[in-house]
């Protein structure tokens, strides 16, 4: 009989359980230590650009209403920022699978039906983000040709579009993760009570 290893009557240390693999992000866009890091840096600029749209509101409302003096050419910062704040959420909103999904049927259908369901719908969830990326990335070509610019404070187009462009392929390669992962069965069908797979 083998004595337990710790006097009470618990697992012997040699028959101790090993410790279980640590969840893998919600916000990694794909495996590794990459994807790992973009998925960081991608919610810090998220975080950061909706901080300084508040900052940015505040202080042109502020000087709005008590001083008459707005600050110049906000509209055009806010539009700008707004559109930062998408792109750079979409790839971690697309690795969540955080997109808006309507799952009425999903209860009536067999688990395998759902699985390759899935394996469809993010396919080609895949290839419209990768349209909207290719889209972008000629757009912001003819901005940086034509040398385009805001009216007021005149702000290039062109990085900005091309940034989006980025941020749209990012999240096809995350999307075509999550394609390859319902193929291969390492990723679960999520569950309407959970909104994401595992």
């Amino acid at each position: 009989m083998r004595a337990s290893g710790d006097g009470g009557g618990g697992r012997a240390s040699g028959d101790a359980p090993a410790a279980p693999r640590p969840p893998s992000r919600p916000d990694t866009l794909f495996p590794g230590r990459l994807g790992a890091w973009a998925g960081w840096v991608l919610g810090t600029v998220a975080a950061t650009v909706l901080f300084a749209m508040m900052v940015l509101t505040f202080v042109d409302v502020t000087g709005r209403k008590l001083f008459v003096h707005p600050v110049y050419g906000a509209y055009e910062i806010t539009e700008f920022l707004m559109g930062t704040l998408i792109f750079s959420a979409l790839p971690l909103v697309t690795a969540r699978e955080g997109h808006v999904t309507i799952d009425v049927l999903d209860s009536f259908l067999p688990v395998w039906f759902a699985r390759w369901q899935q394996v469809v719908v993010t396919t080609i969830s895949t290839a419209a983000l990768a349209f909207v990326a290719w889209r972008l990335w000629v757009l912001s070509a003819s901005h940086t040709r034509t040398h385009e610019v805001t009216m007021t404070l005149r702000i290039p187009h062109g990085p900005f579009s091309r940034l989006f462009a980025v941020m749209a392929a990012l999240a096809a390669v995350a999307s075509l993760v999550i394609v390859w992962g319902y193929v291969s069965g390492a990723r679960q069908v999520r569950s309407a009570s959970t909104g994401s797979g595992s």
